[in-house]
């Protein structure tokens, strides 16, 4: 993954772009951060699909009771049922502090590490995973794992600015992105670097094995 990352780095500089290395110190901390402020939002969001006013409904209830019951266990998922949990557990009383607060307050120190990032550089660019795409369906029972898959792009929605991704290059059969992140307002820059990005390569015009045409 680095070694093709450094590649597309080295495309740039073969172009005139000087290379800065920046630290997001808080980065790391964005995954615990997000998935705080996600699972509420979607607690407090979600709360209004009872079957009554808005969404999917089930058939024949029996009493109030049944109607809510049946239609948010058949209308959401699994993953949606255990972000409204999670939501619901940190935002009740006596742990709203705890966590959801103490999060608000990470997402503005991510926000501030990108801020001071773009008083040195254009543009910040990066994987946009840590891994190579798995097989469809590896990790449906391993929830954890798919979280942690979103390390390099949860902090970008954190901070709230414009990122793209683009295709950089190829791990034995599956193909690696290069994340291009800008201050917010930017996107016609990061659409113009990932453009001078695609006029001296080939990548994006590469399909990975196994994909229909």
């Amino acid at each position: 993954m680095a070694k093709v990352i450094a590649s597309a780095m080295d495309v740039y500089k073969s172009m005139g772009a000087q290379i800065i290395d920046i630290r997001l110190p808080n980065a790391e901390l964005s995954v615990p951060t997000y998935y705080v402020l996600a699972p509420a939002e979607c607690s407090s969001n979600l709360a209004r699909f009872d079957g009554v006013r808005y969404g999917y409904r089930c058939e024949n209830p029996t009493s109030l009771e049944d109607l809510y019951r049946r239609t948010r266990a058949q209308g959401f998922g699994a993953e949606v049922k255990r972000r409204i949990m999670v939501g619901t557990y940190v935002l009740s009383e006596g742990y709203k502090d705890a966590f959801y607060v103490k999060a608000l307050k990470l997402r503005r120190l991510i926000s501030q590490d990108f801020s001071q990032a773009f008083e040195k550089v254009d543009v910040v660019m990066g994987p946009a995973t840590p891994t190579t795409a798995f097989p469809l369906g590896e990790k449906c029972n391993d929830p954890v794992t798919m979280y942690l898959s979103d390390i390099y792009t949860i902090a970008v929605n954190l901070a709230g600015l414009p990122g793209m991704c683009v295709p950089a290059g190829f791990i034995g059969d599956k193909p690696v992105g290069l994340q291009i992140i800008g201050p917010y307002f930017s996107e016609s820059r990061i659409l113009q670097t990932a453009h001078q990005f695609q006029q001296q390569t080939d990548w994006h015009r590469a399909i990975p094995q196994g994909v229909r045409q």
